[in-house]
């Protein structure tokens, strides 16, 4: 038989007093977002509970001081290969009595079953029938616990109010409390040992939860005293950095416990870099290259936005050695090497990019990868290449042939014969029979395309020269013809007498005309210019001789 629902219609303390009732053998699953629980009914009565987080009783039984960690670890090392329990190898070297753990694993059970029930919500589910055998604690079961289930009820119904109390000063387990300096249990506590043993043990290392599972049996107890000290500020949460200090003790010896700390501390605050470096480097210590990977990607990304690539590169370069396959850490590496204008090493990762692309058949996105890479390496010559295959690739030979003949023709008009003859060898690759690389292969290797370009070199170099010497002549002539002007007009000025006859505004007409009729001649930018400025000083003196009118 199964039954299944919802806790919001259906009281838990009923459907636990009806499988009592009908004295049901069978598993209760309640699932919550506090995670999974079961409990299992034989003939009505609470025999075994399994739940998130839950302690094995044999390690509850070190955690209390009932048996020592050394007996636990020697029945271990007994148990293997011989499918016996635990607690019968402890009760056969006379550790314990089987009467005496079964008490404390129905006071342990009782305990839990009550919280459980005070704290229910969420969806049920009773499968009848006997459960799998590795679906409880095997010791747990081996003892053969049977509770009823009114005592519980109502043992729940006098938690709920502490609960909620509970709750309202401690909504999560999860935290790691600290002890404040001096702090000691208050003076009405009524369970004085308990509240010392806990302030104690409250040094960081462990979150609330770990610190009630080691009160295993009293955890309702435990739990309000935490409520309590949390109220009374007897206790304070502990910072990220703290944690991470603490992980780093745990660190050396213990990496496991290390990785727990850190990834608590993270769940409070993701982006802490001291954190997230530990992170990678305890999950790289244990193996775990993508968890590694994830946490240096984000350190990547929060180096980057804290405007500091060459972290970020670095980070980047870690997370590739541990996840090599991964095109986004590629990819985000080409991008920042040429945001850097880092040359070589876009080039490496763009090629890395273009395998990764290609593997899966994601020949588009290796084009792109080469075109970008093109922009900032026009004169490699393989990308090019490159290129070409990956319009092939992508179903457009066309414009592979395309690419590869005018990068040829290029490299033609730069005189670079072998590699345009290798690009011409690449097209006929493409396109076989293709004219056109086909003639450009036997002129060059007909050095054809040297002759031409020399025979074009001279033709430039015969026209320079032409050029040169024309202009030349001009000029030439010109300053002839100037100089042979600017003499016959002072021949002229000299002839007449202008400057002994104070004729200046004569003179200036002459030497003026010579200007305007040779324009070119180097006279009259140079010579003429000074003969003229010193005429005009002339007339600007007689202007202003006593008599002259003015």
């Amino acid at each position: 038989m199964t039954v299944s629902g919802d806790l919001a219609t259906i009281d838990l303390a009923d459907l636990l007093q009806n499988i009592e009732g009908h004295s049901r053998t069978g598993t209760l699953t309640l699932l919550s977002d506090a995670g999974e629980a079961r409990l299992f009914f034989r003939d009505g009565r609470v025999a075994m509970l399994a739940r998130d987080g839950r302690t094995p009783f044999v390690d509850m039984l070190v955690a209390t001081g009932h048996v020592t960690q050394r007996r636990l670890d020697g029945a271990r090392k007994k148990q293997k290969g011989t499918g016996r329990a635990i607690v019968d190898l402890l009760t056969g070297a006379r550790v314990c009595t089987e009467d005496d753990l079964r008490a404390l694993a129905e006071h342990r059970l009782g305990e839990d079953v009550a919280n459980l029930i005070a704290a229910a919500d969420g969806e049920f589910r009773f499968v009848e029938g006997e459960p799998a055998d590795d679906a409880f604690d095997p010791d747990e079961a081996r003892l053969g616990c049977a509770l009823a289930v009114a005592p519980l009820v109502l043992e729940a119904t006098r938690r709920v109010d502490d609960w909620g109390e509970i709750r309202k000063y401690l909504p999560s387990l999860a935290v790691h409390l600290r002890a404040r300096d001096g702090a000691t249990p208050p003076a009405d506590v009524e369970q004085a040992d308990v509240a010392a043993a806990l302030l104690q043990a409250l040094d960081g290392s462990r979150s609330a939860a770990e610190v009630i599972e080691a009160a295993p049996d009293e955890p309702f107890t435990a739990s309000k005293l935490l409520a309590r000290f949390v109220r009374d500020r007897l206790v304070r949460p502990v910072t990220c950095d703290e944690l991470l200090a603490i992980a780093e003790q745990h660190e050396p010896q213990a990496p496991e416990r290390a990785q727990v700390l850190v990834q608590r501390g993270l769940d409070g605050e993701p982006h802490h870099t001291g954190l997230l470096e530990a992170a990678a480097r305890l999950a790289e210590r244990l193996r775990q290259a993508v968890a590694a990977g994830d946490a240096h990607k984000l350190l990547a990304h929060l180096h980057l936005e804290a405007g500091r690539p060459d972290a970020a590169l670095a980070a980047l370069d870690a997370a590739k050695r541990l996840q090599p396959t991964d095109p986004g850490l590629w990819q985000r590496s080409l991008q920042l090497a040429m945001a850097q204008g880092d040359r070589e090493a876009a080039l490496r990762d763009g090629m890395q990019l273009v395998e990764l692309y290609r593997g899966p058949g994601l020949h588009a996105r290796a084009r792109a990868v080469l075109d970008r890479l093109l922009t900032i390496a026009p004169d490699v010559l393989h990308l090019h290449v490159e290129f070409a295959r990956a319009c092939v690739d992508c179903g457009n030979p066309g414009a592979g042939v395309q690419h590869l003949a005018r990068q040829a023709k290029t490299l033609v008009g730069q005189a670079n014969y072998l590699a345009a003859r290798s690009l011409w060898c690449e097209l006929l690759e493409i396109a076989p029979g293709n004219q056109e690389a086909t003639l450009s292969i036997e002129l060059i290797d007909r050095e054809e395309f040297a002759r031409q370009v020399e025979r074009r070199r001279r033709l430039r170099r015969t026209a320079v020269t032409a050029l040169l010497l024309a202009t030349f002549g001009f000029f030439f002539t010109c300053e002839l013809l100037g100089r042979a002007a600017w003499s016959a007009a002072n021949a002229l000025i000299s002839r007449e007498r202008m400057i002994e006859r104070s004729q200046y505004e004569d003179a200036l007409v002459v030497l003026r005309r010579v200007r305007s009729e040779h324009p070119m001649a180097a006279t009259s930018w140079f010579e003429l210019p000074a003969a003229v400025h010193e005429l005009e000083q002339r007339l600007a003196e007689r202007d202003t001789w006593p008599g002259s009118g003015r």
